[in-house]
C-alpha cells in the first residue's frame, strides 16, 4: 500500500479515535445521571445510555477495520493503545452503569410490557463484555472487580428476564382464530 493511502488511513484512524474519546466522555455523563437518579429510573431512562454505548461500539468497529488497513505504520502501535483504551473505558462504565441499573430494575415490582426483550439484549452485551474482559489486551488493565460485578450484573438480570413482561405476540392470536 502506498505512503499516501497509509496517511490517510492513520488520518482517519485518529479522526474516529478523537470522535470515539467524545463518545467516550459522553457516556460518563450518561452514566453519571443515570446515577444521581437511580431511585428514580425506569427503563425509557436506560434508553439514552444504551443507545451511547450501540454508537460507541458502531465506531469501535469502523475503527478496527481502518487499523487493519494500516500495514507497518509507524504511529499503528500508538493508535492501538488508545483505542484499546477508550475501550477499557467503554468497559467499565458499561458494567458499573448495567449493575447499578439492573439492581434498581430488580426491586421494581412491575416492569412495561417488552421490558423482557431489551434486558435479553442487555444480557448479550454483557456477554460481549466478558469476551472483552478475558481479552489479553484489556484484562491487564481491569482489576477483579470489573470481573465481579459483570457476574453480579449478568446474575441479577437473568433474574429479571424471568419476571419482565415480554412483547404481546398477537401473531399467534390470530392464527389460532383462523384454524378454529
Amino acid at each position: 500500500m502506498s505512503q499516501a493511502a497509509q496517511r490517510k488511513f492513520r488520518n482517519e484512524v485518529e479522526e474516529f479515535l478523537s470522535r470515539l474519546e467524545l463518545r467516550a466522555r459522553k457516556l460518563i455523563a450518561l452514566a453519571n445521571t443515570l446515577e444521581k437518579n437511580a431511585d428514580k429510573s425506569d427503563v425509557t431512562g436506560y434508553r439514552p445510555f444504551r443507545e451511547e454505548v450501540d454508537n460507541f461500539k458502531a465506531l469501535s468497529l469502523v475503527i478496527m477495520e481502518r487499523m487493519n488497513k494500516l500495514e507497518s505504520h509507524p504511529k499503528k502501535e500508538e493508535l492501538e493503545k488508545q483505542f484499546h483504551k477508550l475501550q477499557v473505558v467503554m468497559l467499565r462504565i458499561v458494567i458499573k452503569t448495567s449493575l447499578k441499573f439492573f439492581f434498581v430494575m430488580s426491586a421494581k415490582e412491575n416492569l412495561p410490557l417488552g421490558a423482557r426483550e431489551m434486558f435479553q439484549s442487555e444480557l448479550r452485551t454483557l456477554y460481549e463484555a466478558e469476551r472483552m474482559i478475558s481479552d489479553p489486551r484489556y484484562i491487564s488493565q481491569l482489576d477483579d472487580s470489573a470481573k465481579d460485578d459483570l457476574e453480579i450484573a449478568k446474575s441479577i438480570l437473568e433474574e429479571i428476564i424471568e419476571k419482565a413482561p415480554a412483547l404481546l405476540n398477537f401473531n399467534s392470536r390470530t392464527k389460532k382464530k383462523r384454524a378454529k
